[in-house]
């Protein structure tokens, strides 16, 4: 697919790079730095929305005439507590002990930018309901040191090890709970392609 815009992506995700790999699009990466902290009285989707268009107006600057800016936040919630990336091995053993066995929310927002037009912005939200099996320690353990999953929003990728032995079931867009809603995308991308 070709696109009227160079496709800029403000993420330094590799799973939201092979997303639009595998959708044949061409595009470049800026990875962006900024505290991802957001108002406490937001709901889970807001919360995704509000980081998305966060990281969308950190990359405006940065993108040229022509461009077209992608930014995108996945957070993973239950109940009221918001489950971020784990700072160490000890934070991810306590949110795995914390999903094991429940349901949890994955909400995660894009945002499309045009430096051509930068107001108003366009983000989608998507929720998925992620159903969790029992985790035994032995296998938190393992997976921790085996993935390091301290780059991902609760301590845990779908895609890898752990998804694939003790999620019992989702109900949603999977791509979602990886990082990137494709379908929602390629309907955002729809009046850019030639």
């Amino acid at each position: 697919m070709k696109l009227s815009k160079e496709l800029v992506l403000g993420s330094q995700s590799p799973r939201r790079a092979q997303f639009l790999k595998d959708l044949g699009l061409s595009f470049t990466t800026l990875p962006l730095d900024l505290d991802e902290t957001a108002p406490a009285h937001l709901s889970p989707a807001e919360t995704a929305t509000f980081i998305s268009e966060l990281k969308a107006e950190a990359l405006l600057p940065l993108l040229q005439k022509g461009q077209l800016g992608l930014t995108s936040d996945t957070e993973v919630w239950q109940g009221d507590r918001r489950f971020g990336k784990a700072a160490d091995a000890d934070a991810a053993k306590e949110m795995l002990k914390d999903l094991s066995g429940t349901t949890h929310e994955v909400h995660s927002s894009m945002t499309l930018i045009n430096p051509d037009n930068p107001i108003p912005l366009s983000s989608v939200v998507s929720t998925v309901m992620v159903h969790f099996h029992t985790i035994p320690q032995w296998a938190m353990d393992h997976y921790i040191e085996a993935y390091k999953p301290f780059d991902k929003a609760g301590a845990y990728g779908i895609q890898e090890w752990i998804g694939q032995a003790y999620i019992k079931r989702i109900e949603g867009n999977y791509n979602s709970v990886v990082g990137l809603d494709t379908a929602a995308l390629v309907h955002m991308l729809e009046p850019y392609f030639q």
